[in-house]
């Protein structure tokens, strides 16, 4: 059974432009220090891509109520420098996360309060938890858009504070920095 639309594609994105009820975009100035104006995508701070989109459905707004998103993270111009999301822990720190790649090839980055750091590769129907009290964030390292879906308690919030906006990870092959 072939679980492809017409696109040949699991998602399409422009579909989700027009169903989901939450939607937002980050572009590369919101980002890492890692993508600042010397990247090819954002010269003399001209260029201001877009470098990921969510689309999110919730359920309710209680702790058993569940919040879905599909995430499309676009491939950067420059591959030593992939493009990711924003990292951040969860406010709530018992709340965990699963994420399954729909598309394209990338690396979900866990980060202990710690410092450790645990990459994990995410590829087409592969699915990855986030454990409780881990920041998160994923990169792109294919050519073409990585689509993500992920889901967690719709009361789990986001702390971006804390979480650094250097690399975690030095290099595509995942060594801790």
């Amino acid at each position: 059974m072939d679980i492809r639309g017409p696109s040949g594609h699991l998602v399409d994105i422009d579909q989700l432009r027009t169903t989901a009820p939450s939607q937002s975009l980050r572009r590369l100035s919101e980002l890492s220090a890692g993508h600042g104006g010397s990247h090819p995508g954002n010269l003399d701070g001209a260029d201001d891509p877009v470098v990921y989109e969510v689309f999110e459905w919730t359920t309710g707004s209680t702790p058993t109520d569940l919040l879905c998103a599909v995430t499309v993270l676009y491939s950067s111009p420059d591959p030593e420098q992939p493009f990711h999301t924003r990292g951040h822990f969860h406010r709530d720190p018992d709340g965990g996360e699963l994420v399954v790649g729909l598309e394209g090839t990338g690396r979900l980055e866990l980060l202990s309060r710690q410092g450790e750091v645990r990459p994990v590769a995410i590829d087409p129907l592969t699915w990855a938890q986030v454990p409780p009290g881990w920041a998160h964030r994923v990169t792109n390292l294919g050519p073409v858009p990585l689509v993500f879906l992920s889901s967690c308690s719709a009361v789990v919030g986001h702390d971006y504070e804390g979480v650094p906006k250097e690399p975690w990870v030095d290099d595509l092959l995942g060594r801790e920095t």
